[in-house]
Protein backbone atom coordinates (compact mmCIF):
# COMPACT_ATOMS: atom_id res chain seq x y z
CA UNK A 1 0.00 0.00 0.00
CA UNK A 2 1.29 3.34 -1.04
CA UNK A 3 0.94 5.94 1.85
CA UNK A 4 -0.39 8.95 1.55
CA UNK A 5 1.95 11.97 0.79
CA UNK A 6 2.79 14.52 3.76
CA UNK A 7 4.95 16.89 1.85
CA UNK A 8 3.22 19.76 -0.02
CA UNK A 9 4.98 22.06 -1.97
CA UNK A 10 3.55 25.52 -3.42
CA UNK A 11 4.94 26.36 -6.63
CA UNK A 12 3.97 29.45 -8.41
CA UNK A 13 4.58 29.41 -12.67
CA UNK A 14 3.99 25.22 -13.35
CA UNK A 15 2.46 25.95 -16.80
CA UNK A 16 6.07 25.84 -18.46
CA UNK A 17 9.95 25.95 -17.99
CA UNK A 18 10.99 25.48 -14.55
CA UNK A 19 8.15 25.62 -13.14
CA UNK A 20 6.33 22.59 -14.74
CA UNK A 21 9.76 20.49 -14.50
CA UNK A 22 10.34 20.84 -10.74
CA UNK A 23 6.18 20.07 -10.69
CA UNK A 24 6.69 16.89 -12.16
CA UNK A 25 9.96 15.99 -10.25
CA UNK A 26 7.82 16.84 -7.07
CA UNK A 27 5.05 14.47 -7.69
CA UNK A 28 7.07 11.60 -8.97
CA UNK A 29 8.53 11.80 -4.83
CA UNK A 30 5.44 11.98 -3.42
CA UNK A 31 4.46 15.45 -3.19
CA UNK A 32 1.27 17.00 -2.94
CA UNK A 33 1.66 19.96 -5.17
CA UNK A 34 -0.44 23.18 -5.57
CA UNK A 35 0.27 24.97 -8.45
CA UNK A 36 -0.08 28.72 -9.47
CA UNK A 37 -0.19 30.00 -13.08
CA UNK A 38 -2.16 32.16 -15.88
CA UNK A 39 -3.01 29.35 -17.49
CA UNK A 40 -3.76 25.80 -17.32
CA UNK A 41 -2.13 22.65 -16.90
CA UNK A 42 -2.54 19.49 -17.61
CA UNK A 43 -1.23 17.13 -15.29
CA UNK A 44 -2.89 13.72 -14.55
CA UNK A 45 -1.88 13.85 -10.72
CA UNK A 46 -4.65 12.93 -7.83
CA UNK A 47 -1.94 15.07 -5.70
CA UNK A 48 -1.66 18.11 -7.99
CA UNK A 49 -3.74 20.63 -7.38
CA UNK A 50 -3.62 24.35 -10.10
CA UNK A 51 -4.52 28.18 -8.97
CA UNK A 52 -5.30 29.82 -12.21
CA UNK A 53 -4.28 32.90 -10.73
CA UNK A 54 -2.29 36.27 -12.38
CA UNK A 55 0.19 37.25 -9.71
CA UNK A 56 0.33 40.51 -11.06
CA UNK A 57 -3.73 40.96 -9.76
CA UNK A 58 -2.77 41.66 -5.90
CA UNK A 59 -6.22 41.81 -4.78
CA UNK A 60 -7.17 38.87 -6.38
CA UNK A 61 -4.42 37.04 -4.73
CA UNK A 62 -5.20 38.24 -1.08
CA UNK A 63 -8.72 37.92 -1.43
CA UNK A 64 -9.33 34.93 -3.27
CA UNK A 65 -6.17 32.37 -3.43
CA UNK A 66 -4.70 33.70 0.21
CA UNK A 67 -7.64 32.13 1.94
CA UNK A 68 -7.23 29.03 -0.24
CA UNK A 69 -3.66 28.18 0.68
CA UNK A 70 -4.48 28.59 4.17
CA UNK A 71 -7.01 26.25 4.14
CA UNK A 72 -4.35 23.59 2.39
CA UNK A 73 -1.74 24.57 4.94
CA UNK A 74 -3.94 23.46 7.65
CA UNK A 75 -5.96 20.50 6.01
CA UNK A 76 -3.50 17.85 6.88
CA UNK A 77 -0.88 17.31 9.50
CA UNK A 78 2.19 17.95 6.94
CA UNK A 79 5.62 16.62 7.86
CA UNK A 80 6.95 19.15 5.15
CA UNK A 81 6.27 22.02 3.66
CA UNK A 82 7.71 24.41 0.48
CA UNK A 83 7.24 27.07 -0.88
CA UNK A 84 8.89 28.27 -4.56
CA UNK A 85 8.25 31.71 -6.05
CA UNK A 86 9.46 30.46 -9.07
CA UNK A 87 7.12 32.44 -11.61
CA UNK A 88 8.61 35.60 -13.06
CA UNK A 89 7.55 38.28 -15.34
CA UNK A 90 10.89 39.16 -17.71
CA UNK A 91 9.99 42.89 -17.85
CA UNK A 92 9.81 45.36 -20.80
CA UNK A 93 13.05 44.81 -22.39
CA UNK A 94 13.29 48.99 -22.67
CA UNK A 95 15.48 51.24 -21.29
CA UNK A 96 14.43 52.15 -17.48
CA UNK A 97 13.35 55.90 -19.17
CA UNK A 98 11.06 54.18 -21.86
CA UNK A 99 8.96 51.95 -18.74
CA UNK A 100 5.54 53.00 -17.92
CA UNK A 101 5.01 53.24 -14.60
CA UNK A 102 1.71 50.52 -15.37
CA UNK A 103 4.63 48.26 -16.44
CA UNK A 104 6.88 48.57 -13.42
CA UNK A 105 4.28 48.31 -11.42
CA UNK A 106 3.08 44.64 -13.30
CA UNK A 107 6.83 43.50 -13.04
CA UNK A 108 7.13 44.34 -9.20
CA UNK A 109 3.71 42.68 -8.21
CA UNK A 110 4.94 39.41 -9.76
CA UNK A 111 8.61 39.36 -8.93
CA UNK A 112 8.22 41.03 -5.42
CA UNK A 113 4.92 41.28 -3.93
CA UNK A 114 3.26 38.19 -4.37
CA UNK A 115 6.10 36.20 -3.81
CA UNK A 116 6.66 38.66 -0.41
CA UNK A 117 2.72 37.95 0.03
CA UNK A 118 3.69 33.68 -0.16
CA UNK A 119 6.50 34.25 2.15
CA UNK A 120 4.76 35.62 4.90
CA UNK A 121 1.66 32.82 4.37
CA UNK A 122 4.08 29.93 5.21
CA UNK A 123 5.66 31.99 7.93
CA UNK A 124 2.49 32.31 9.73
CA UNK A 125 0.75 29.43 9.22
CA UNK A 126 3.39 26.58 9.06
CA UNK A 127 4.10 25.45 12.48
CA UNK A 128 7.08 26.10 14.12
CA UNK A 129 7.75 21.79 14.33
CA UNK A 130 7.18 21.65 10.47
CA UNK A 131 10.04 21.28 7.99
CA UNK A 132 9.79 24.41 5.92
CA UNK A 133 11.77 25.13 2.70
CA UNK A 134 11.58 28.46 0.88
CA UNK A 135 13.08 28.61 -2.75
CA UNK A 136 13.49 31.94 -4.49
CA UNK A 137 14.72 31.67 -8.30
CA UNK A 138 16.37 34.43 -8.36
CA UNK A 139 18.83 35.31 -11.63
CA UNK A 140 22.75 36.80 -12.00
CA UNK A 141 21.32 39.76 -13.42
CA UNK A 142 20.92 41.07 -9.84
CA UNK A 143 24.85 40.84 -9.22
CA UNK A 144 25.36 43.78 -12.44
CA UNK A 145 23.27 46.31 -14.50
CA UNK A 146 22.56 44.92 -17.76
CA UNK A 147 20.85 47.64 -20.01
CA UNK A 148 16.90 46.44 -20.48
CA UNK A 149 16.42 44.92 -17.35
CA UNK A 150 16.27 47.53 -14.89
CA UNK A 151 12.85 46.13 -13.93
CA UNK A 152 13.36 42.61 -14.27
CA UNK A 153 16.61 42.67 -12.22
CA UNK A 154 15.64 45.61 -9.80
CA UNK A 155 12.85 43.22 -8.74
CA UNK A 156 14.54 39.84 -8.43
CA UNK A 157 17.04 41.38 -5.96
CA UNK A 158 14.09 43.30 -3.89
CA UNK A 159 13.11 39.41 -3.70
CA UNK A 160 16.34 38.56 -2.73
CA UNK A 161 16.73 40.83 0.12
CA UNK A 162 13.30 40.24 0.99
CA UNK A 163 14.65 35.99 1.29
CA UNK A 164 17.58 37.08 3.36
CA UNK A 165 15.54 39.68 6.07
CA UNK A 166 12.74 36.77 6.56
CA UNK A 167 15.94 34.40 7.57
CA UNK A 168 17.21 36.52 9.57
CA UNK A 169 13.47 36.34 11.55
CA UNK A 170 13.76 32.57 11.66
CA UNK A 171 16.74 33.24 13.55
CA UNK A 172 15.81 35.21 15.70
CA UNK A 173 12.85 33.01 16.81
CA UNK A 174 15.06 30.05 17.00
CA UNK A 175 13.21 28.43 14.05
CA UNK A 176 15.60 25.76 13.15
CA UNK A 177 13.38 23.74 10.72
CA UNK A 178 13.04 26.86 8.46
CA UNK A 179 15.45 27.98 5.68
CA UNK A 180 15.50 30.22 2.34
CA UNK A 181 17.04 28.99 -0.52
CA UNK A 182 18.38 32.47 -3.60
CA UNK A 183 18.82 29.95 -6.39
CA UNK A 184 20.31 31.18 -9.61
CA UNK A 185 19.57 28.46 -12.34
CA UNK A 186 21.53 29.92 -15.25
CA UNK A 187 20.69 30.18 -18.41
CA UNK A 188 17.82 28.23 -19.04
CA UNK A 189 16.21 26.96 -22.11
CA UNK A 190 12.53 28.42 -21.17
CA UNK A 191 10.10 30.76 -22.81
CA UNK A 192 11.37 33.67 -21.13
CA UNK A 193 15.20 32.96 -22.96
CA UNK A 194 12.94 32.83 -26.38
CA UNK A 195 11.28 35.96 -25.52
CA UNK A 196 14.33 38.03 -24.83
CA UNK A 197 16.35 37.13 -27.60
CA UNK A 198 13.35 37.47 -30.40
CA UNK A 199 11.77 40.48 -28.98
CA UNK A 200 11.79 43.20 -31.30
CA UNK A 201 10.73 45.74 -29.44
CA UNK A 202 14.50 47.16 -29.34
CA UNK A 203 15.89 45.20 -26.23
CA UNK A 204 19.34 46.99 -25.93
CA UNK A 205 20.71 43.63 -24.21
CA UNK A 206 19.17 41.08 -26.89
CA UNK A 207 22.50 40.12 -28.73
CA UNK A 208 23.91 38.73 -25.55
CA UNK A 209 20.46 36.31 -25.62
CA UNK A 210 21.25 35.64 -28.24
CA UNK A 211 24.70 34.29 -28.55
CA UNK A 212 23.72 32.10 -25.47
CA UNK A 213 21.50 30.77 -28.27
CA UNK A 214 23.72 29.95 -30.73
CA UNK A 215 26.81 29.26 -28.75
CA UNK A 216 24.80 26.38 -27.12
CA UNK A 217 24.64 27.61 -23.52
CA UNK A 218 21.55 27.03 -22.55
CA UNK A 219 20.57 24.47 -20.16
CA UNK A 220 18.19 21.92 -19.86
CA UNK A 221 15.05 22.50 -16.95
CA UNK A 222 15.98 18.73 -15.88
CA UNK A 223 19.89 19.63 -15.19
CA UNK A 224 19.10 22.52 -12.95
CA UNK A 225 16.02 21.14 -10.88
CA UNK A 226 18.51 18.80 -9.47
CA UNK A 227 19.81 21.38 -6.57
CA UNK A 228 16.31 22.57 -6.32
CA UNK A 229 14.35 19.08 -5.33
CA UNK A 230 17.59 18.59 -2.60
CA UNK A 231 17.09 21.59 -0.98
CA UNK A 232 13.26 20.82 -0.53
CA UNK A 233 14.35 17.91 0.61
CA UNK A 234 17.24 18.26 3.19
CA UNK A 235 17.25 19.03 6.82
CA UNK A 236 20.71 20.39 6.96
CA UNK A 237 20.27 23.82 5.44
CA UNK A 238 21.01 27.26 6.92
CA UNK A 239 18.66 29.79 7.42
CA UNK A 240 19.57 31.70 4.39
CA UNK A 241 21.76 29.94 1.21
CA UNK A 242 22.57 31.36 -2.30
CA UNK A 243 23.76 29.35 -5.19
CA UNK A 244 23.98 28.89 -8.63
CA UNK A 245 23.99 26.16 -10.72
CA UNK A 246 27.15 25.44 -12.67
CA UNK A 247 27.13 22.87 -15.59
CA UNK A 248 29.05 20.13 -15.14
Amino acid sequence: MVSEPLKLAIVTGTSSGIGAGLTQALLDENWVVVGLARRNVDLQSPHYTHIRADLSDIPFIAEQVFPDLIQKLHQSTWERIALVNNAAAIGSLKGLGEISPQELTTVYNVNVIAAGIFMGLVSKHVPDNTWLRILNVSTGAVHRGIPGLADYAGSKAALRLTGMTLASEFEQFRRSKAAILSYEPGIVDTEMQVTARTSTEGFPSQKIFQGFHSSGSLQPVSAVIIEMLKFLGDVDSPSFTESRFVAS
